[in-house]
């Protein structure tokens, strides 16, 4: 099978196509001029220069090609330091530029990777596919509008594509949000925000593979799939396992709700001003504090995905990769 994968140099780009070409799977991967490629390189994979933003570098992409696995986005980091309408070019309009050729040259599946954050903070407990989506920031208003888009060519066009959402996806090798958690554990900046639950879906970069697959192999056009661990488990929980891993053991600072959102909210505008992104921001905490519980019954049931890794242990692993490697 013939593989085209944007995204290829994200955090999860290398872990699907470790597992593609491994099982003798072809890889053609879009990579911007500025992506560092250096461990695509080792891979045998085929690199192809190019733009989602930019229909003319996209010409005869994915010519030859049987799936499509998009993965490429502008991501929630930059929610506070880049414009609605940025997210807006690079996840919608991105979006329907690469399906546009993938239609043009006739590929036979397409998987579309979309996230949790297109559905925001849910009145489900769990969420489903059918749950009402209330995208909580620019990013999943984004990554909604994308899922929009494609669902209609998929009408209009019977563009073959699948969308799969994916939870908070970790792992050895993640230089976002876990990273960012255990450098704040390690420093003891890591505080307990309340009293409540603060349920917390996550997936492990393996498990994200195989739901991809499963997706590309089983997946029914039109559908959505969300792909997470059947439980999520306390916010606290996380901080709690992080530690272990570290090998320290902190008492946190307790901070109430109402203090952590107005030193989030106060933090959010003065790196706004600044131009970076904070470490911190209200949606964030907002986030953080409800409970985010989806079902995988869907995706158990029609393509046969079902977790192996528990969060317990992936996130300790992924911890002690941090320290083996020094990232902390």
């Amino acid at each position: 099978m013939n593989y085209l994968i944007t995204g290829a140099t994200g955090f999860l780009g290398p872990y699907l196509i470790k597992r593609l070409t491994a099982n003798g799977q072809r890889c053609r991967c879009l990579v911007r001029h500025t992506s560092n490629t250096h461990e695509l390189g080792s891979l045998g994979v085929e690199l192809i220069q190019g733009d989602i933003t930019d229909p003319e570098t996209l010409k005869g992409i994915a010519e030859g090609m049987d799936v499509l696995v998009h993965m490429a986005t502008l991501g929630h980091v930059n929610n506070y330091t880049v414009s609605e309408e940025l997210f807006e070019s690079i996840n919608v309009q991105g979006t329907i530029n690469i399906m546009n050729e993938a239609l043009k040259a006739g590929v036979k599946k397409i998987v579309h990777c979309s996230t949790v954050a297109a559905m925001g903070i849910c009145r489900d407990n769990p969420a489903t596919e059918k749950s009402e989506c209330i995208p909580h920031h620019a990013y999943g208003r984004s990554k909604l509008k994308a899922e929009l888009a494609l669902l209609k060519m998929v009408a209009d066009h019977q563009l073959p594509a699948t969308i799969i959402r994916f939870s908070m996806i970790y792992g050895p090798g993640d230089t976002r949000d876990m990273l960012k958690l255990a450098r704040l554990a390690k420093k003891n900046l890591f505080p307990k925000i309340g009293n409540r639950s603060k349920l917390t879906p996550l997936i492990h970069a393996e498990d994200a593979v195989q739901g991809i697959l499963l997706t590309a192999e089983k997946g029914r056009d039109g559908e959505t799939y969300l792909i997470t661990n059947p439980e999520s488990i306390p916010f606290d929980s996380i901080r709690n396992i992080i530690e272990k891993g570290l090998g320290i053991k902190r008492i946190p600072l307790y901070i109430p709700e109402w203090l952590g959102l107005t030193i989030a909210s106060t933090c959010e505008k003065i790196f706004t001003v600044i131009g970076k992104a904070p470490p911190v921001s209200r949606k964030n905490i907002e986030s953080t504090l409800a409970d985010r519980v989806f079902s995988i019954a869907k995706a158990q049931k029609e393509i046969g995905f079902q977790p192996a890794i528990d969060p317990k242990k992936g996130l300790l692993e992924t911890v002690t990769w941090y320290k083996k490697y020094g990232w902390v």
